[in-house]
Protein backbone atom coordinates (compact mmCIF):
# COMPACT_ATOMS: atom_id res chain seq x y z
CA UNK A 1 0.00 0.00 0.00
CA UNK A 2 1.53 3.46 -0.65
CA UNK A 3 1.81 6.35 1.08
CA UNK A 4 -1.39 7.71 -1.06
CA UNK A 5 -3.58 4.97 -0.07
CA UNK A 6 -2.76 5.46 3.49
CA UNK A 7 -3.83 9.17 3.29
CA UNK A 8 -6.61 9.17 1.00
CA UNK A 9 -9.70 10.19 2.94
CA UNK A 10 -7.21 13.19 4.34
CA UNK A 11 -6.22 14.08 0.96
CA UNK A 12 -9.98 14.10 -0.53
CA UNK A 13 -10.84 16.03 2.46
CA UNK A 14 -8.48 18.51 2.51
CA UNK A 15 -8.75 18.99 -1.46
CA UNK A 16 -12.66 19.64 -1.29
CA UNK A 17 -12.77 21.94 1.99
CA UNK A 18 -10.38 24.34 0.21
CA UNK A 19 -11.76 24.36 -3.42
CA UNK A 20 -15.02 24.56 -2.18
CA UNK A 21 -14.60 27.05 0.66
CA UNK A 22 -12.59 29.60 -2.02
CA UNK A 23 -15.04 29.04 -4.28
CA UNK A 24 -17.38 30.29 -2.36
CA UNK A 25 -16.11 32.72 -1.27
CA UNK A 26 -15.01 34.16 -3.72
CA UNK A 27 -18.59 33.70 -5.77
CA UNK A 28 -19.86 35.33 -2.99
CA UNK A 29 -17.49 38.23 -3.13
CA UNK A 30 -17.82 38.42 -6.82
CA UNK A 31 -22.25 38.03 -7.50
CA UNK A 32 -23.09 39.81 -4.20
CA UNK A 33 -25.27 37.33 -3.67
CA UNK A 34 -25.27 34.34 -1.00
CA UNK A 35 -24.64 30.82 -2.15
CA UNK A 36 -27.56 28.91 -1.22
CA UNK A 37 -27.12 25.78 1.23
CA UNK A 38 -28.17 23.03 -1.33
CA UNK A 39 -25.46 24.56 -4.03
CA UNK A 40 -22.60 24.10 -1.21
CA UNK A 41 -24.06 20.74 -0.36
CA UNK A 42 -24.19 19.65 -4.55
CA UNK A 43 -21.09 21.58 -4.86
CA UNK A 44 -18.93 19.19 -2.11
CA UNK A 45 -20.52 16.08 -3.05
CA UNK A 46 -19.50 16.77 -6.67
CA UNK A 47 -15.64 18.04 -6.09
CA UNK A 48 -15.67 14.93 -2.55
CA UNK A 49 -16.69 12.20 -5.27
CA UNK A 50 -14.32 13.24 -8.10
CA UNK A 51 -11.37 14.30 -5.43
CA UNK A 52 -11.63 10.60 -4.03
CA UNK A 53 -11.35 8.75 -7.66
CA UNK A 54 -8.18 11.24 -8.09
CA UNK A 55 -6.79 10.73 -4.41
CA UNK A 56 -5.78 7.64 -5.39
CA UNK A 57 -2.37 8.78 -6.08
CA UNK A 58 -0.08 12.03 -5.97
CA UNK A 59 -0.61 14.13 -9.10
CA UNK A 60 2.33 16.97 -9.49
CA UNK A 61 1.81 20.67 -9.79
CA UNK A 62 0.39 21.07 -13.11
CA UNK A 63 -2.29 18.08 -12.54
CA UNK A 64 -3.04 19.79 -9.17
CA UNK A 65 -3.72 23.10 -11.14
CA UNK A 66 -5.57 21.11 -13.48
CA UNK A 67 -7.95 19.39 -11.33
CA UNK A 68 -8.62 22.60 -9.30
CA UNK A 69 -9.32 24.57 -12.46
CA UNK A 70 -12.24 21.88 -13.13
CA UNK A 71 -13.52 22.39 -9.97
CA UNK A 72 -13.49 25.59 -9.53
CA UNK A 73 -15.60 25.58 -13.03
CA UNK A 74 -17.83 23.17 -11.84
CA UNK A 75 -18.71 24.79 -8.68
CA UNK A 76 -18.83 28.33 -10.46
CA UNK A 77 -21.89 26.43 -12.79
CA UNK A 78 -23.29 24.61 -9.33
CA UNK A 79 -23.72 28.19 -7.29
CA UNK A 80 -24.66 30.08 -10.07
CA UNK A 81 -27.18 27.91 -11.14
CA UNK A 82 -28.49 27.38 -7.27
CA UNK A 83 -28.09 31.29 -7.07
CA UNK A 84 -30.28 31.89 -9.98
CA UNK A 85 -32.73 29.14 -8.86
CA UNK A 86 -33.11 30.92 -5.34
CA UNK A 87 -33.43 34.50 -6.48
CA UNK A 88 -36.05 33.28 -8.56
CA UNK A 89 -37.91 32.18 -5.39
CA UNK A 90 -36.80 35.44 -2.90
CA UNK A 91 -36.63 39.14 -4.27
CA UNK A 92 -34.19 40.25 -1.32
CA UNK A 93 -30.25 39.48 -1.25
CA UNK A 94 -28.17 38.59 1.51
CA UNK A 95 -25.77 40.51 0.43
CA UNK A 96 -26.76 44.25 -1.12
CA UNK A 97 -23.70 45.29 -3.39
CA UNK A 98 -23.65 45.18 -7.18
CA UNK A 99 -22.36 42.11 -8.92
CA UNK A 100 -18.94 42.17 -10.51
CA UNK A 101 -18.55 41.64 -14.29
CA UNK A 102 -18.55 37.74 -15.87
CA UNK A 103 -14.52 38.85 -16.19
CA UNK A 104 -14.14 39.47 -13.00
CA UNK A 105 -15.65 36.49 -11.40
CA UNK A 106 -13.66 34.33 -13.61
CA UNK A 107 -10.25 35.83 -12.85
CA UNK A 108 -11.55 35.59 -9.29
CA UNK A 109 -12.05 31.72 -9.65
CA UNK A 110 -8.69 31.62 -11.76
CA UNK A 111 -6.69 33.38 -9.03
CA UNK A 112 -8.31 30.89 -6.21
CA UNK A 113 -7.60 27.56 -8.12
CA UNK A 114 -4.45 29.00 -8.70
CA UNK A 115 -3.35 30.11 -4.81
CA UNK A 116 -5.17 26.45 -3.61
CA UNK A 117 -3.33 24.85 -5.64
CA UNK A 118 -0.31 25.65 -4.93
CA UNK A 119 -0.80 25.63 -1.23
CA UNK A 120 -2.46 22.00 -1.55
CA UNK A 121 1.26 21.14 -3.63
CA UNK A 122 3.12 22.67 -1.03
CA UNK A 123 1.27 20.89 1.88
CA UNK A 124 1.12 17.80 0.43
CA UNK A 125 5.01 17.48 -0.04
CA UNK A 126 5.27 19.01 3.68
CA UNK A 127 2.84 16.34 4.79
CA UNK A 128 4.76 13.47 3.43
CA UNK A 129 8.03 14.74 4.05
CA UNK A 130 6.97 14.47 7.43
CA UNK A 131 5.37 11.12 7.29
CA UNK A 132 9.02 10.02 5.81
CA UNK A 133 10.82 11.63 8.63
CA UNK A 134 8.51 10.00 11.28
CA UNK A 135 9.46 6.54 9.88
CA UNK A 136 13.04 6.82 9.33
CA UNK A 137 13.22 8.14 12.62
CA UNK A 138 10.91 5.41 14.78
CA UNK A 139 11.90 2.41 12.88
CA UNK A 140 15.80 2.19 14.14
CA UNK A 141 14.54 3.54 17.71
CA UNK A 142 11.66 0.49 17.23
CA UNK A 143 14.26 -1.90 16.09
CA UNK A 144 16.69 -1.10 19.08
CA UNK A 145 13.82 -1.16 22.18
CA UNK A 146 12.82 -4.54 20.61
CA UNK A 147 16.66 -5.61 20.47
CA UNK A 148 17.19 -4.96 23.84
CA UNK A 149 16.62 -8.64 26.06
CA UNK A 150 14.45 -8.16 29.17
CA UNK A 151 15.92 -7.59 32.13
CA UNK A 152 13.31 -9.70 34.08
CA UNK A 153 14.82 -12.68 35.47
CA UNK A 154 13.13 -16.10 34.61
CA UNK A 155 11.95 -17.63 38.20
CA UNK A 156 10.28 -20.94 38.30
CA UNK A 157 6.87 -21.96 38.33
CA UNK A 158 4.97 -21.24 41.90
CA UNK A 159 1.51 -21.87 42.88
CA UNK A 160 0.58 -19.27 45.43
CA UNK A 161 -1.76 -20.28 48.09
CA UNK A 162 -4.57 -18.42 48.64
CA UNK A 163 -3.66 -16.58 52.00
CA UNK A 164 -0.85 -15.28 50.49
CA UNK A 165 -1.71 -11.31 49.18
CA UNK A 166 -0.94 -10.97 45.18
CA UNK A 167 2.12 -8.42 44.41
CA UNK A 168 1.31 -5.19 44.47
CA UNK A 169 0.08 -3.73 40.94
CA UNK A 170 0.73 -0.06 39.97
CA UNK A 171 -2.52 1.64 39.46
CA UNK A 172 -3.44 1.56 35.89
CA UNK A 173 -3.50 -2.09 36.21
CA UNK A 174 -5.18 -2.71 39.54
CA UNK A 175 -8.34 -4.14 37.31
CA UNK A 176 -6.77 -6.44 35.30
CA UNK A 177 -5.84 -9.74 35.55
CA UNK A 178 -2.75 -11.83 33.87
CA UNK A 179 -3.72 -14.58 31.76
CA UNK A 180 -0.58 -15.78 30.71
CA UNK A 181 1.08 -19.12 31.20
CA UNK A 182 -0.27 -22.97 31.65
CA UNK A 183 -3.47 -23.36 33.19
CA UNK A 184 -3.13 -24.71 36.94
CA UNK A 185 -3.01 -27.83 37.91
CA UNK A 186 -6.10 -29.25 39.94
CA UNK A 187 -5.49 -31.54 42.80
CA UNK A 188 -7.43 -34.19 42.29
Amino acid sequence: MSESELCRPLRTGVFTLVCVSLSAVGHVVSSGHDVPLTGLLLGTAVVLAVAWVLSGRRHGPGMLTAWMLWGQLALHVTFSYTQAAGHADHTGAVLVQDPMPAWAMISMHLVMALVSAWWLHLGENALFAFLRFMALSLIPLLLVVGAVPSTRATTSVRFSSADQHPRTRPPYLCHSRVLRGPPPVLAA
